[in-house]
């Protein structure tokens, strides 16, 4: 939910700036407008003065011809029209116009000036804009126009400058407090789900209003971190559990064994039989604290900056020739099948070779009731694909998922032998080398096939 709009917040210097800007940008456009007109105005003024103060001048043989001008004045200075026309005695005294009087400071250099004055017969005071100069026969001659309608269009100017100004503010304020709302509301849903995990409700996530725009892209991205730390925080738990609930029992044999070896009253070869079933008992603990620090270091993207172009028909093929006199002992039959050419992936051989062994560890151990065990390499595409199957049980659908985390296991009362890691870091190193392992029906049995993307792949 939106919060109030408040002086002093992030929200209210937005729409402050905004509107500041807004009145900044339109001022300067505006007032930049006004000058440019103005001075267009009154330059044109200019050139109709000097046009008609040159007709005057022309019709009367230069000023020359006094009767011709004066007559012309009063020709000209008939009606309310906006000309001024003034021709005046050296005293200032009125000869012929449509002025009452010479007006005071007027320039007679022939330069346009503004003066005001009193317009004859109604007596009413103006603004002229004129040119004015001595004539001859020691006469003044006065030209020039009435500025009330450029005035008038300078002040309509400013007042619809100032309305527009007050609407842009406005909208631009009104604009600006939309768009808060949308991104405070945006901000308020990131806000609210943080505060929601904070509590414990890890479950809790981003609606996403929008999937298309900028914050639905990130609403999409913040959540798929979340899921991921709920994963972890999840699998964190239920390791902490699963490794109190696994340790119990071969810590507990392993005490005992150990009490066993230092009972004096028992014969030498018993107590060197507990004591080796102690020793065993520590290797199977150690094995499983392996595993997990084996899977961290994965999940950090150890050894990540060392991948290499690494032939990965020859690292299963290693991995086959170790496993094979194994399985022999166990009477299962290990096969190995490759493509003629090289399949090569991006990765670290070392980490191939123990992701590769934990799957077969798991086919001889698990899988021996059908007494076979393939493993096989080839490329899919662009993908290289590692298989290694078995004739065994299987793992149901449904099951699957939880045997690819971390000490999942099938056996609920975890009475078999194991610790259930050897899948879950399989995975761990299958998503490390940018790939995927999946879990499918051997039919009969489990077939464990690892993907990832091979040199030269699309």
């Amino acid at each position: 939910m939106a919060k109030p709009l408040r002086l002093g917040t992030l929200s209210a210097r937005v729409i402050g700036l905004s509107a500041l800007m807004t009145l900044a940008i339109i001022s300067a456009s505006f007032t930049l407008t006004y000058i440019a007109a103005t001075r267009i105005i009154e330059q044109e003024t200019a050139e109709v003065v000097a046009a008609e103060l040159r007709g005057i001048v022309d019709s009367s043989d230069g000023g020359r011809n006094l009767p011709e001008l004066i007559a012309t004045i009063r020709e000209r200075a008939v009606g309310e029209s906006e000309a001024v026309y003034l021709l005046a005695d050296v005293d200032g005294a009125k000869i012929v116009g449509n002025l009452s009087n010479w007006p005071a400071n007027v320039r007679t250099d022939g330069q346009w000036t503004s003066v005001r004055g009193v317009r004859a017969p109604n007596g009413q005071e103006i603004e002229i804009g004129a040119v004015a100069f001595v004539a001859p026969f020691g006469t003044r001659l006065l030209v020039g126009r009435d500025m009330r309608a450029e005035r008038n269009f300078q002040a309509a100017l400013i007042e619809s400058g100032a309305v527009a100004l007050l609407a842009a503010v406005l909208l631009a304020g009104a604009s600006g407090f939309i768009l808060n709302r949308l991104v405070m509301r945006r901000i308020g849903d990131i806000d609210a789900t943080a505060r929601a995990i904070v509590a414990g409700d890890l479950s809790t996530r981003i609606p996403v209003r929008s999937g298309g725009d900028e914050y639905g892209h990130l609403a999409l991205t913040l959540n798929a971190m979340l899921e991921r730390i709920e994963t972890l925080v999840t699998e964190l738990r239920t390791v902490t559990d699963s490794l109190a609930h696994d340790l119990r029992t071969p810590l507990t044999r392993l005490k005992t064994q150990i009490q066993r070896g230092n009972d004096t009253d028992l014969p030498d070869a018993a107590r060197r039989e507990a004591l080796g079933q102690a020793g065993d008992e520590a290797d199977r603990i150690l094995s499983s604290f392996s595993a997990m620090i084996d899977i961290a270091r994965a999940e950090a993207g150890a050894a990540r900056d060392q991948f290499t172009e690494v032939d990965l028909g020859a690292v299963v093929r290693d991995v086959f020739e170790l496993h094979q006199p194994l399985a022999e002992e166990m009477g299962v039959t290990l096969s190995f099948t490759e493509e003629s050419a090289p399949v090569k992936v991006r990765g670290h051989a070392q980490f191939l070779a123990q992701l590769v062994s934990n799957l077969v560890d798991n086919a001889l151990k698990h899988g021996t009731s059908g007494l076979e065990v393939s493993m096989s390499v080839r490329r899919d595409g662009a993908m290289a694909e590692v298989d290694v199957a078995d004739r065994g049980p299987g793992i149901r659908e449904a099951q699957r998922a939880d045997a690819l985390k971390r000490f999942g296991r099938l056996d609920a009362a975890r009475t078999t032998p194991g610790s259930g890691l050897g899948l879950s870091l399989a995975a761990t190193l299958a998503r490390m080398h940018g790939g995927e392992l999946l879990l499918e029906d051997n039919a009969p049995g489990l077939r464990v096939r690892v993907r990832m993307l091979a040199v030269g792949g699309a």
